[in-house]
């Protein structure tokens, strides 16, 4: 797979690597990548909601989520990106930037 046709405006740009990822193969428009996606976000939101008041600020809870939100389109859903881009920290700082927020939220919430 070599590019997503149909990207709008503003879309973060998916890499070459990051396209290695797309479980799909057959996708080829932002439209098709986008239904896949809701349908297994959908999935795991219904995955959170049956869960029992759930560690919400932690770095596997986060990762965990993610991998539910997109792991059945994406290979990568759960990890750390390892690329840069346009938008959001570095991709060394994620972990760091991720954990300081956790515990900010967890401060205010609790």
């Amino acid at each position: 797979m070599s590019e997503i046709t149909g990207e709008p405006d503003g879309a973060t740009p998916l890499d070459p690597d990051e396209m290695e990822g797309l479980i799909f193969k057959h996708v080829t428009t932002r439209g098709e990548l986008d239904q896949l996606e809701q349908v297994n976000i959908q999935e795991g939101l219904k995955w959170l909601k049956k869960r029992k008041k759930p560690d919400l600020f932690t770095e596997a809870f986060v990762c965990d989520l993610h991998k539910r939100l997109f792991g059945k389109v994406w290979s990568w859903a759960g990890i750390f990106r390892k690329t840069g881009k346009n938008i959001g920290v570095d991709a060394s700082q994620i972990a760091i930037d991720l954990n300081n927020l956790l515990d900010d939220a967890k401060y205010q919430v609790c």
